[in-house]
């Protein structure tokens, strides 16, 4: 029997503008506030030389392993859909599988066990472990030629 499950939400990101090797974290100290009668000079800038960027350690891009996943071994090179069972260890984690060109728009395999179907453009898809998933296992269904 498969488990079907309802189709992912889609959620709408916020992303927060973090400084990078092109933008230098700057720093400037604040001033003790002055008396409002007398008008206090700008703070001073740091001139350019002063300026020291974030240490590498303190900011490093997020990365994503991804394994690539055969299935040209066994589907024929003609297949343009394969229909696919993914079984995911431990059963509260996720997969994401998706084909060069469609890294943006991977099909979602829950745990325990999902059916899906996947789109093809080659002998090989690529496999993301996502919310703690360990291991998968891939059962090829039915596949669509055109």
């Amino acid at each position: 029997m498969i488990d079907m499950h309802p189709p992912p939400a889609y959620v709408q990101i916020a992303q927060k503008q973090t400084p990078g090797a092109s933008q230098p974290l700057q720093l400037v100290p604040s001033q003790p506030p002055q008396p409002a009668a007398a008008p206090s000079p700008p703070p001073p800038t740091p001139a350019p030389d002063q300026i020291q960027p974030p240490p590498p350690g303190d900011i490093q891009p997020e990365r994503i392993e991804v394994t690539p996943l055969d299935v040209g071994r066994y589907l024929p090179p003609t297949a343009t859909y394969a229909t696919i069972i993914v079984t995911v260890v431990p059963p509260t984690g996720t997969v994401e599988i998706y084909v060069p060109g469609s890294e943006d728009a991977p099909v979602i395999f829950r745990g325990p066990k999902t059916a899906g179907e996947i789109r093809l453009n080659g002998p090989t898809a690529y496999v993301r472990l996502k919310d703690g998933a360990t291991s998968y296992e891939v059962e090829y269904l039915n596949w669509r030629e055109p």
